[in-house]
């Protein structure tokens, strides 16, 4: 597995949102270095709190972005971000990192999956309805 990385492809011409998915795609990163270099739970869970909570920082700017724009798709799009931190919710509850390289492949994967698809499907919309990008 590779790690995402930060690219073009990935803007909504949207400065503050594509700061945002910088940031989240770099807090991503970071927990792939430190799962394929070994780290503890402790460390891994950390960084996966960060995540999370950047995560929902950038769902709410985002969401209020949309809210202004009057993005005609908002309450769909609010209820895919309401599902992801619940997922991640309970994922950390479930301490489902300790001692456990499978999953934390599996929550990798997801994670990356999941980021990629709802910035190049999803997030995108946003752009070409601000007319940002085509």
């Amino acid at each position: 597995m590779k790690s995402i990385k930060w690219s073009s492809d990935l803007s909504v011409g949207i400065d503050q949102i594509d700061e945002d998915h910088r940031r989240l795609v770099q807090c991503l990163d970071d927990l792939f270095t430190a799962c394929f270099a070994g780290q503890g739970p402790e460390v891994l869970n950390g960084i996966l709190a960060r995540l999370l909570q950047y995560t929902r920082e950038h769902f709410s700017r985002e969401e209020d972005i949309m809210r202004r724009v009057g993005y005609p798709e908002f309450e769909t799009h609010r209820a895919l971000h309401a599902e992801l931190v619940s997922e991640l919710d309970d994922f950390i509850e479930s301490n489902a990192l300790a001692d456990n390289h499978g999953t934390s492949n599996k929550l990798l994967q997801f994670l990356q999956d999941w980021l990629t698809r709802h910035i190049l499907v999803e997030d995108k919309k946003i752009g070409r309805h601000v007319g940002a990008i085509d």
